[in-house]
């Protein structure tokens, strides 16, 4: 089963780069007692939202949701 994730951005959306590693805070929404744990994780993205192994939500500054899933992989 695919981890879920969101992400808060608060630079535009352009500027998130894609396939290097790079540090996010994330929150953990995969269903379960942990849902909405929040980590801070060294990991890879990209648009493409089976690239990765678990699915990534990016949010805007205000909140806004993205109409379409990231993907990510954690690598620690």
């Amino acid at each position: 089963m695919r981890q879920e994730y969101d992400t808060y951005i608060l630079k535009e959306l352009s500027e998130v780069v894609e396939d290097r590693e790079t540090e996010f805070t994330l929150r953990d929404l995969t269903p379960g007692i942990y849902k909405y744990k929040q980590i801070i994780a060294h990991a890879i993205v990209s648009r493409d939202p089976d690239k990765y192994p678990d699915i990534l939500w990016i949010r805007l500054g205000k909140g806004q949701l993205q109409a379409r899933p990231w993907s990510i992989k954690i690598i620690n």
